[in-house]
């Protein structure tokens, strides 16, 4: 049998014959250093000659926009003497990328993914400085520069520190530069009321006025349901039939659905037991009609008969349809639980028990965020727990 004819060798790539076999080499210029690499332990056939070619194109493509790292193709290379560290050439961006990837290694949820490609955005005016200059005063300056909450700044910050963790880990740098930055010497603590994001209930009249207008039972019952438990969008949507117990007339809240995934609560003050009034059981006898003999979730999206896909899709779907057949002014969803939370305040509910119901670990939540109605309503009497969830007349 003769001898398999391989095909014409691409350019840069050839084929070096030696005692031990043939070996594929790729030659290509870096820095104006002329550079021959083999493919070590690749049989020379057809199939690994395509590799290569493909190989090359990539190193080509990657000098060009001057992110090649000549030790992420060849970690073994005599060469890297010459060009120095391996990941020296890296820039903050890159960085940033690589632990975007590494998260997604790990399963981290689509949210906290998304809240990192955020933050990678948030951190733009970094992107192009190398890892091994990113110095304290430029991430100093940085901090200096940005107009949202301390919160914030914060969380952007902690992404950047551990995305540059394995810089430090690369021999890049010595010590992490985030790590010797403080947020709140350059930043002042915006307090809530410097936030655009307001406490804005619905009135008696605009809760009627809106499960009139939602034009669809499932919908109104959605709605209902969020104003008598103030339940997250998130926890509406992945709240199951086998949750309620309707002897002891309570839901157990576990879960919450975030980006189409169904997740646990973000805390461990979120999962509970949520007591349902004679508003919220009236619903749920409602809904059965709808989706209880397929045992899943209990709401559902009524033109696909499917599960909401998160709380956007409810958002966009369904709250803002009827929020303007109702000509009522537009809020987001959250205000049916500021809805129930100021509701229940006005009535003189136990603080403790109120944030217990809402997922709160306290009640301090309530202060920061309700305080103004607090005040309002402070030295009112308590009333009867059977009462106390019902709509003011």
């Amino acid at each position: 049998m003769g001898k398999t004819e391989l095909p014409k060798l691409p350019r840069g790539v050839t084929v070096r014959k030696h005692g031990q076999g043939e070996t594929i080499n790729l030659t290509f210029t870096y820095k104006g250093v002329k550079c021959r690499e083999p493919l070590s332990n690749l049989e020379v056939n057809s199939k690994n000659l395509k590799y290569a070619e493909r190989t090359l194109g990539e190193i080509h493509n990657k000098i060009e926009r001057g992110t090649f790292v000549y030790g992420d193709y060849f970690p073994r290379s005599a060469r890297l003497k010459i060009f120095g560290n391996a990941a020296a050439g890296k820039t903050v961006k890159m960085y940033l990328d690589e632990y975007i990837v590494i998260c997604e290694t790990r399963k981290l949820s689509p949210s906290t993914i998304g809240g990192y490609k955020k933050c990678r955005s948030a951190l733009a005016s970094l992107h192009s400085f190398p890892a091994s200059e990113l110095t304290p005063a430029a991430v100093k300056a940085w901090i200096q520069s940005r107009t949202t909450t301390l919160k914030t700044i914060r969380n952007q910050l902690s992404f950047l520190r551990s995305a540059l963790d394995e810089a430090v880990t690369d021999g890049v740098l010595q010590i992490n530069p985030v790590s010797l930055v403080t947020a709140s010497r350059y930043q002042r603590d915006k307090s809530s009321a410097d936030s655009d994001y307001i406490v804005d209930p619905l009135s008696p009249a605009e809760v009627s006025a809106l499960l009139s207008s939602a034009g669809n039972k499932q919908w109104e019952n959605l709605f209902m349901f969020a104003i008598q438990t103030g339940l997250r969008s998130s926890e509406l949507c992945a709240l199951r039939w086998c949750d309620i117990d309707f002897i002891g007339k309570t839901a157990h809240v576990q879960n919450a659905s975030v980006v189409g995934v169904i997740k646990g609560t973000k805390t461990k003050a979120g999962t509970r037991k949520v007591e349902l009034n004679e508003q919220a059981m009236a619903v749920l006898a409602s809904q059965k009609t709808f989706t209880f003999m397929k045992d899943a979730t209990i709401f559902e999206d009524p033109k696909t008969n499917q599960p909401w896909a998160s709380a956007d899709a409810i958002r966009k779907k369904a709250w803002v349809p009827t929020l303007r057949k109702a000509g009522i002014r537009y809020r987001n969803p959250y205000q049916t639980r500021h809805t129930f939370a100021t509701r229940h305040i006005s009535q003189g509910a136990n603080l403790f028990w109120l944030a217990g119901q809402m997922g709160h670990k306290g009640p301090e939540m309530l202060f920061r965020h309700y305080g103004a109605y607090l005040k309002e309503y402070d030295g009112k009497a308590a009333i009867p727990m059977n009462s106390r969830a019902r709509m003011p007349s």
